[in-house]
């Protein structure tokens, strides 16, 4: 699990990083990806993820920090899905089956 953590913060902080400058270049509003065939592709392809992602929160926590962390994760992206790997291996005490499954 020490790997998993490593990796989660490297792409926390990463992703802040690069959020951070985006925003710096050019507004999310004004982003011509989605002008772009492929540019919808990715975003399908990205918020899919998400979606598939989100069910395991629901899963694994109660509804309202279950709706809490989903927002985020449809906002902020990757970004949130680490930070929450990161609190997942933090409350799971090591144990892989708790990592997944949650307290159930």
């Amino acid at each position: 699990m020490t790997i998993t953590k490593f990796i989660s913060y490297f792409i926390t902080v990463s992703m802040a990083g690069v959020i951070i400058w985006a925003q710096g270049e050019v507004s999310v509003f004004d982003s011509p990806i989605a002008g772009m065939p492929w540019g919808i592709v990715s975003l399908v392809d990205l918020y899919s993820g998400f979606v598939l992602f989100s069910l395991w929160i629901f899963y694994k926590e109660k509804i309202a920090p279950a709706i809490i962390w989903t927002f985020f994760v449809m906002t902020l992206g990757s970004f949130t899905i680490a930070l929450y790997v990161i609190y997942s291996i933090n409350n799971s005490d090591g144990n892989i089956q708790q990592f997944f499954m949650g307290k159930k």
